[in-house]
């Protein structure tokens, strides 16, 4: 039909609507059904121009039917695709045949005013009694392409963020199946193409992983493939690897709510390297700290030794009542004592301080009562207050002074310290209080009070740190500085703190607190007892006493402290095997050891001795140069009755040996 015959069948009566070319009156009803229909629908002939429209095309499109019918289909499509738009119709005349839509082309219509609108379209061929023409349902696709666009940003925002993750990671759908991995992941698989791995069953990726992966055996290639696919059931597991490489990858499977996995690979060769660095180099440090350790050890050992003859001998050389000392005499001999007593405490601050340093000083918290622990360190430091004429006295405490919660030594160390500092630095006639109160239910403290020199205010500041004598360094007050430092750092080890206030001219005020212990024993202090009889008093000793010693000066020196006693024999042997001997064939009263001895040690012989059922039951006393709190309870939890260290304390010797022997 020509086209002004279509134009003007269209037009219809004046003011109607217009008429379809291809449709009588009688065909109202079908018309009607195509309004109806929810996707726009033309209908185009053979020579190009629309000879139909439905109610949806003008919504689509933006034109009044009568405005579209009779015209060029081309006026519904974009310039830019109208030239090949008649190739692809022609060519569709040869061959008609039905094409539904998504057919995967991307099309875009063309409204009215310009507008261009994703669409896709279906044609279907349509033979009419006009000849043949081309019906096509046409679809606006703006929404799905927004959702679509939405989607692929999300996907590429979500690839581009796995693959900058460093460590490795893939995801498998609930079939098992790689669905996304980067590039990390493909690189420890040894797959350089993502199409190499991806939509790959977990089976088959795990095969390809154990040809990068280091094993004992096939043995153990064997176990670990079966470990992995049983373990896909799982939550969650977590297992370590080594690749071939020297890399060492931890790996964490996590199955989420879908049924896939998330897999993790973290590369901790770093790591590794560091941590096995930082085992070597903490082997090295305490293997440092107990060369350290060994080296204090020993040279404290090789110092007590001989300052064992030079205080023993100076201690007996005061006590001679046979050939007194005279005046001039006794003041050289009480030099020598004081000099080596400083020495004494110098060795034991450093090894105190060395351990406190290196982390190995032992504490053991107990109920400690304070009245009594304040008693003994009056008894302590009384000769020291009477040769300084400094008058030393104890507070009585409150009745319901809970105990200490202390290291029974330690605590005394500290109270010690600070109580001979006051009397040390204190002017003559002055005056050293020692007082404990309950600052708080939970403490305990013990303040020791002074009328001395004071400390300067530039130099409290220092005062705890190690080898700072608060500007005493050039004074002729001995002292090592360490002190102080040691003191702390006990109150510390054992919960507690130190303190103190001074005024330069006045004095100082120094306290220590520590954790109480409500429920420990409430023990007031007993008066101090008096001191043993002399032996040589007691005509009942008659024993024989066996000293196993290698150091000549040390024998000599027990024979002149045993010398005052009555009807007493002194056997002595230099080794410990000539020691076990002389024990089991003349049965000694008491057995006084060393520990460290030529051949086997002192613990040794103990435990010989002990296994013999001659010797059994004879009281051992232990005499080393081995002073340190973790030799003496070492002693202890051997079998020794008493531990007694060198340079040893000639009453407390004589006091230890008489006790045993009495008993």
């Amino acid at each position: 039909m020509p086209a002004d015959e279509v134009s003007r069948s269209n037009a219809g009566p004046a003011h109607g609507p217009p008429r379809d070319a291809f449709l009588t009156s009688s065909e109202d009803d079908y018309r009607q059904l195509l309004d109806a229909a929810p996707d726009a629908v033309i209908c185009v002939g053979s020579d190009g121009r629309i000879g139909f429209a439905n109610v949806q095309t003008e919504h689509l499109f933006g034109y009044a039917r009568n405005e579209i019918l009779g015209r060029p289909f081309e006026l519904l499509i974009p310039e830019r695709f109208r030239s090949a738009h008649r190739g692809h119709v022609e060519r569709y005349l040869e061959a008609p045949a039905t094409r539904s839509m998504g057919s995967g082309l991307d099309l875009f219509g063309l409204r009215k005013g310009g507008t261009e609108i994703p669409v896709e379209i279906s044609l279907s061929p349509v033979v009419l009694s006009s000849g043949r023409h081309i019906a096509a349902a046409i679809r606006d696709v703006s929404e799905r392409k927004r959702i679509e666009a939405a989607a692929k940003l999300n996907a590429d925002r979500l690839g581009s963020a796995v693959e900058t993750i460093q460590d490795a990671f893939a995801i498998f759908d609930a079939e098992d199946k790689l669905v996304q991995c980067n590039s990390v992941y493909r690189t420890l698989l040894g797959a350089a193409d993502s199409g190499v791995v991806i939509g790959r069953p977990y089976p088959e990726v795990l095969g390809a992983w154990l040809n990068e992966l280091v094993f004992d055996g096939e043995e153990e290639r064997a176990r670990f493939r079966s470990e992995r696919l049983a373990s896909r059931a799982e939550r969650q597991t977590t297992f370590d690897v080594r690749t071939r490489d020297g890399r060492s990858l931890r790996v964490t499977d996590r199955r989420g709510a879908d049924g896939g996995v998330v897999k993790t690979i973290w590369d901790l060769t770093d790591d590794v390297r560091t941590a096995g660095e930082l085992r070597e180099a903490r082997a090295a440090a305490e293997s440092a700290s107990r060369a350290k350790s060994e080296f204090l050890s020993s040279m404290s050992h090789e110092l007590r030794t001989p300052l064992n003859a030079i205080l023993g001998f100076a201690q007996l050389s005061v006590r001679d009542k046979k050939e007194p000392l005279s005046n001039r005499h006794r003041e050289r001999v009480d030099q020598i004592l004081r000099g080596g007593e400083h020495l004494l405490r110098l060795i034991d601050d450093i090894l105190d301080l060395s351990r406190i340093e290196a982390g190995r000083l032992s504490i053991s918290p107990e109920p400690v009562s304070v009245p009594e622990l304040l008693a003994r360190v009056i008894k302590t430091l009384e000769p020291l207050s009477a040769r300084t004429a400094i008058h030393l006295q104890c507070v009585p405490p409150a009745a319901d002074l809970p105990s200490a919660k202390a290291d029974r030594t330690r605590f005394m160390q500290i109270v010690m310290n600070l109580a001979s500092n006051a009397i040390k630095y204190n002017r003559a006639g002055g005056m050293v209080a020692l007082s404990a109160s309950a600052p708080s239910v939970e403490r305990v403290r013990v303040t020791v009070t002074d009328t001395g020199l004071g400390i300067p205010f530039d130099k409290q500041e220092k005062l705890f740190q190690p080898f700072q004598r608060a500007g005493q360094e050039t004074g002729p007050i001995q002292g090592t500085g360490i002190g102080l430092a040691i003191t702390k750092r006990l109150a510390e080890l054992m919960g507690g703190d130190v303190g103190f206030t001074s005024t330069p001219g006045t004095g100082s005020e120094f306290w220590v607190d520590l954790p109480a212990d409500p429920h420990g024993p409430d023990a007031r202090a007993l008066p101090p007892g008096q001191p043993g009889a002399s032996p040589t008093a007691s005509g009942r000793l008659r024993r024989l006493i066996l000293y196993i010693e290698d150091n000549p000066s040390n024998v000599e020196f027990m024979r002149d402290v045993l010398g005052d006693f009555e009807r007493l024999e002194l056997v002595t042997g230099p080794t410990a095997e000539m020691g076990i001997e002389l024990a089991v064939s003349r049965k000694p009263d008491l057995v006084i050891m060393d520990i460290n001895l030529p051949g086997i040690s002192g613990i040794e012989a103990l435990q010989r001795l002990r296994q013999r059922s001659e010797t059994h039951r004879v009281p051992i006393i232990a005499l080393s140069a081995a002073a340190s709190a973790r030799d003496r309870q070492r002693g202890v939890e051997a079998g020794f009755h008493s531990y007694l260290a060198k340079p040893v304390k000639v009453e407390e010797l004589i006091e230890t040996v008489q006790r045993i022997l009495d008993a």
